[in-house]
């Protein structure tokens, strides 16, 4: 969380936003959710949990990582460059 709340103003924004809509809905809503595009990235885990990673776009740009525990979503990293987030 540190991470997100240290990017720039529209970032942490869109995390804001992101995770409000999180709190609100299920896994399986999420995976529908046309603003959140949640994609489980089939190439990578968790290196401590060894569970799926999920993406999510914060922005444009920006995607998050996270993990399901449950149905509970946890943000692991927010990183504001597309492309590095999905290495």
């Amino acid at each position: 969380m540190r991470q997100a709340l240290a990017q720039s103003a529209p970032i942490r924004n869109e995390v804001a936003k992101l995770l409000r809509i999180a709190g609100e809905l299920s896994f399986a809503q999420l995976l529908n959710h046309q603003g959140v595009h949640l994609e489980k990235l089939s190439d990578r885990a968790d290196q401590r949990t060894g569970k799926p990673l999920y993406s999510l776009q914060v922005t444009k740009a920006a995607r998050a990582t996270a993990i399901v525990e449950g149905d509970i979503l946890v943000l692991l990293d927010v990183e504001p460059d597309h492309e590095k987030a999905y290495r």
